[in-house]
C-alpha cells in the first residue's frame, strides 16, 4: 500500500471516511461493531487490523474496557490514537505481525485485510488468534455505494489523463502567454469532450475536480496566475486520486478471496452484507466467527 494513508492520517481523521463523520462511524457500521463487541469479555485482548487512527477500536469499548492493539502499515497519529486508548503500532504489516501464536482472544479489521497480500496475511491473522478466540472482518463489495460510484471516477480521471492532458497543456500555454483567443478554442474542445463522454455520468467527472479546475481557469484567465503551477498541482491530485481509487477497487474485488481464505481456516463463520440504514443500500460485507481447536 502506498504512503498516502500516513499523510491521510497524519492529518488527524479518525475514520476513513474523511469528514464523511465528524466524529466516529455511525449508523450500520457503528450498530455491527456495538453488536460484535457484546461478544468480548471485558479486559479481552484485542488486535485491530489496520486501525488507522484507532476508530474501531473507541468503538468496541464504548461499553466495556478492553485491552486493544492496533496495527498498521502506515503512520498513526500519535495524538489522535492516544485520545483512543490503546497500544499502536505504526509501520506493522498484517503479511508479518510480531505477536506469538495464540496471542489475541479477537481479531478485527475493516476496510483493510482487502488491501493485503491474503496469501500472507490471513494465515498470519490466524496465527495470533487463539483458540475459541472470536474475528470480524467488513470489507468493501464492488458493489457497495462506496466502491461502486468511486470506481466511475476512476474511470473518469483516467480518461482525462488518457484524452485531455494534450489539450489541457495546450490550453495553459495559451493563458499563460495570454493568446486569449486561442485558449478560448481549447476551453470549447475540452467542454465538448467533457459533455459527450460523461453526458450521463458528470458526477464521476466532477469527482476528478477538473469542472471546477477548467472553471478556476475561466474565472482567472485575465488574471497574473502562474498556470503552469496550477496544472501541475491538478495533475498531482489527480495522479494521487487514480492511485487512491485503484487500491480502493483492486480491494474490493478481493473481498470474494478474502472470504474464501478465512473459509478454509479452522472456523466457524457467517458472510453477511451491511446496508445503509438511509438508503438500504449495500455499504460493505463481513465475515465473522470463531476459530477451532
Amino acid at each position: 500500500m502506498s504512503d498516502h494513508w500516513t499523510n491521510y492520517w497524519q492529518q488527524g481523521h479518525l475514520t476513513s471516511f474523511g469528514n464523511g463523520f465528524k466524529k466516529n462511524y455511525q449508523g450500520a457500521l457503528q450498530e455491527f461493531w456495538c453488536s460484535f463487541a457484546t461478544k468480548l469479555d471485558p479486559d479481552s485482548l484485542v488486535l485491530d487490523v489496520g486501525t488507522g487512527n484507532g476508530a474501531l477500536i473507541q468503538l468496541i469499548q464504548r461499553d466495556k474496557k478492553l485491552n486493544c492493539v492496533g496495527i498498521d502499515q502506515a503512520k498513526i497519529h500519535p495524538e489522535v490514537s492516544k485520545s483512543v486508548g490503546g497500544t499502536f503500532l505504526s509501520n506493522t504489516a498484517v503479511e508479518n505481525l510480531p505477536f506469538k501464536d495464540d496471542e489475541f482472544s479477537s481479531v478485527i479489521a475493516q476496510f483493510s485485510l482487502e488491501y493485503s497480500q491474503l496469501d500472507k496475511s490471513i494465515s498470519e491473522v490466524f496465527r495470533v488468534l487463539s483458540a475459541k478466540g472470536v474475528f470480524a472482518f467488513v470489507c468493501h463489495h464492488p458493489e457497495s455505494i462506496i466502491v461502486k460510484p468511486n470506481a466511475k471516477i476512476l474511470a473518469a480521471a483516467n480518461f482525462v489523463i488518457q484524452e485531455l492532458t494534450s489539450s489541457l497543456m495546450a490550453l495553459i500555454n495559451d493563458l499563460d502567454r495570454k493568446q486569449l483567443e486561442s485558449a478560448k478554442h481549447y476551453f470549447n474542445e475540452i467542454e465538448i469532450k467533457m459533455k459527450r463522454e460523461f453526458i450521463n455520468n458528470f458526477d464521476a467527472l466532477v469527482g476528478t475536480n477538473l469542472p471546477a479546475f477548467i472553471n478556476f481557469l475561466r474565472q482567472n484567465q485575465n488574471n497574473k496566475i502562474d498556470f503552469k503551477k496550477a496544472l501541475s498541482l491538478f495533475m498531482n491530485e489527480l495522479e494521487l486520486l487514480i492511485l487512491r481509487l485503484t487500491e480502493l477497487v483492486n480491494a474490493a474485488n478481493q473481498s470474494a478471496l478474502l472470504i474464501e481464505q478465512v473459509e478454509t481456516m479452522k472456523v466457524n463463520c457467517e458472510v453477511g452484507k451491511i446496508f445503509d440504514n438511509n438508503q438500504d443500500e449495500l455499504l460493505a460485507i463481513y465475515i465473522m466467527g470463531e476459530s477451532i481447536l
